[in-house]
């Protein structure tokens, strides 16, 4: 019977757990339960009422094709009232017709249904026999309805089986992304490298401007203020040190690497050159065209260093024919 049960109707007159109504004893529910399991097999062909073309019937309409009204189905599925032998062949026949065309199996054979009708009548009229037949008939569906040894061992096999596939998927995931982070830290060991190689390069660059600063010849003693017109004892020192930290500064911009132009700038004219030199060093880079660098130069020293240096830039600009530069890092120090 649990065949003929399924894709039951939740809810509705066919609803298996529908309650029988009281005084119903339990060899006509047993019946009861067969019934509504074979009207649920019972469909009615409209195309256009669902996608496969097939519904449940109503009530009504299950009762006219079973040649009774509503009220006896109703009675027959959920009350003490029992059918008789001939309504039960009708079921079975309709019930078993429309499980052909769905492809399903109707569950109950026609001779169990209708011994299941003869022990809700023999309880009905309290027949010893009919009782006792009754029982028999509960002892084999019992027996029927236990578990099969081997089917339970080959719904473990097929358990089993699922179980491990399921593994087997985890574990192909698992490696998918094991393999995914594998990539990805050797592409951060990658980027890793080349970084500390930019950095090597970096230092490597402003050691050799100290050095090269350092060993620079001195033309005469260092004055604490900036040169005057017509005065050219720094002239040729400042020259030569703004022409090497442009020279270094143009060959890393012009290979791409600008960021690293600039710190190179920014940090030289802060740290070793002087106002006198840093004047001479946006001078230079105008002079090549580079004049990114010049113009942020130009704004971040404004910014950051004493009002003294920034001024002593700006009077050398003046002088040396660039006013717009001047006028830019007293702005820019102005904030």
């Amino acid at each position: 019977m649990s065949s003929a049960g399924r894709g039951p109707v939740r809810g509705g007159w066919l609803d298996p757990r529908k309650p029988f109504k009281d005084g119903v004893r339990p060899r006509k529910r047993q019946l009861g339960l067969a019934m509504r399991a074979l009207c649920r097999l019972l469909h009615s062909v409209e195309p256009a009422e669902t996608e496969t073309g097939r519904r449940h019937l109503k009530q009504a309409e299950a009762a006219e094709r079973l040649d009774c009204t509503a009220d006896e189905l109703s009675r027959y599925l959920n009350d003490t009232r029992i059918p008789s032998q001939g309504f039960l062949e009708r079921l079975h026949k309709e019930a078993g017709a429309d499980a052909d065309i769905s492809g399903r199996d109707v569950g109950i054979t026609l001779e169990a249904l209708l011994s299941l009708h003869t022990s809700a009548l023999a309880e009905q009229q309290g027949c010893g026999h009919c009782q006792a037949m009754g029982e028999r008939i509960d002892t084999l569906v019992q027996q029927l309805n236990a578990p099969c040894p081997q089917c339970a061992a080959h719904e473990r096999q097929q358990e089993a089986r699922r179980q491990k596939k399921k593994l087997a998927a985890r574990l192909r995931s698992a490696s998918r992304e094991q393999t995914r982070l594998r990539l990805e830290l050797a592409e951060l060991k990658v980027t890793v490298a080349d970084l500390k190689a930019e950095l090597a390069e970096k230092l490597t660059t402003e050691a050799g401007l100290r050095e090269r600063l350092a060993a620079a010849p001195p033309t005469g003693t260092q004055l604490p203020v900036p040169r005057r017109p017509g005065d050219r004892q720094l002239s040729a020192r400042d020259v030569s040190a703004a022409r090497q930290l442009v020279a270094q500064a143009e060959d890393l911009d012009g290979s791409g690497r600008e960021d690293l132009a600039f710190t190179l700038l920014q940090r030289s004219t802060a740290e070793l050159l002087t106002p006198v030199e840093t004047a001479l060093v946006v001078v230079q880079l105008r002079h090549r065209r580079r004049d990114r660098l010049a113009d942020d130069l130009i704004h971040v020293y404004g910014r950051d260093q004493k009002t003294q240096d920034v001024m002593a830039v700006a009077l050398e600009l003046h002088e040396a024919g660039a006013p717009d530069d001047a006028g830019a890092v007293l702005r820019a120090a102005l904030g």
